[in-house]
């Protein structure tokens, strides 16, 4: 059997499951492609990104529903794709588009910062491709952290792109992975 009629079948089956339950099913796939040099994730129906380079998949948080990826230099990312409904702050969906980025990033560094005494900065907003860049630092646990984060959304669909601390790469650099990671997303 071919690979898109197999894809439609997982498509309808996916579809019919989600009716008969409040739970969506996803799909996941993740795939190296030598050629381009490139390594794709998806998350269907959620999200899907082409990450530059090759990555292998380690950790997997269900709570975050973030995927940990390394690279041969040891960097490592997480990515996670999220309905937008899924987040305490916003169960009936009221913030959307940039209004609903702004309040994840609040939500979000605000935990950080106020549970654990770090501390964030906003690097870039984007209110036209829908998007914040930020940085949370200090010490947790007793180790030096200093972590970025990309935060986009389109149609209630979110997607979490984060750099873990390394120091393989400035800060532009990450700034600009995660741009590319955001260019590079689909929803």
């Amino acid at each position: 059997m071919n690979i898109f009629p197999r894809f439609v079948l997982c498509s309808l089956l996916v579809i019919l499951i989600s009716c008969a339950s409040n739970k969506t099913s996803t799909i996941v796939g993740f795939d190296y492609n030598e050629k381009d040099n490139t390594t794709d994730y998806f998350v269907f129906p959620f999200g899907s990104v082409t990450i530059p380079g090759k990555w292998n998949k380690t950790n997997y948080n269900s709570i975050s529903r973030q995927q940990f990826f390394k690279n041969s230099d040891s960097v490592t990312i997480a990515i996670a794709f999220v309905p937008c409904d899924k987040f305490e702050f916003n169960i009936d969906k009221s913030k959307t588009d940039f209004e609903f980025i702004k309040a994840y990033y609040d939500w979000d560094s605000h935990f950080f910062v106020s549970q654990h005494g770090l501390e964030s900065k906003v690097l870039e907003m984007d209110s036209t491709n829908n998007y914040i860049i930020w940085k949370l630092w200090g010490k947790l646990n007793d180790e030096k952290i200093e972590n970025y984060f990309l935060f986009g959304e389109k149609n209630c669909f979110v997607s979490n792109f984060s750099i873990l601390s390394t120091n393989k790469w400035s800060e532009k650099e990450k700034i600009n992975f995660l741009q590319n990671l955001h260019i590079n997303k689909e929803y």
